[in-house]
């Protein structure tokens, strides 16, 4: 597994995530990129990552973190 450095400005819980910092739960990169999917955006579940990037071993659907 590749060591990552943890961004500890960028919070993460999402371990499918290539970026993901394992153990840690921080973000490798340096910037990410936030964005809607709505018009008019009022809950958490209106926005996304859109630095997001799945794992290769969860991209079978059989990722558990």
């Amino acid at each position: 597994m590749e060591n990552k450095k943890p961004n500890t400005s960028i919070e993460c819980t999402v371990k499918q995530c290539e970026h993901h910092c394992g153990a840690e739960n921080y973000c490798a990169l340096n910037t990410v990129r936030i964005a809607t999917h709505e018009a008019n955006p009022t809950k958490c579940q209106c926005v996304d990552c859109e630095s997001f990037k799945m794992k290769p071993e969860c991209a079978n659907g059989s990722c558990n973190g």
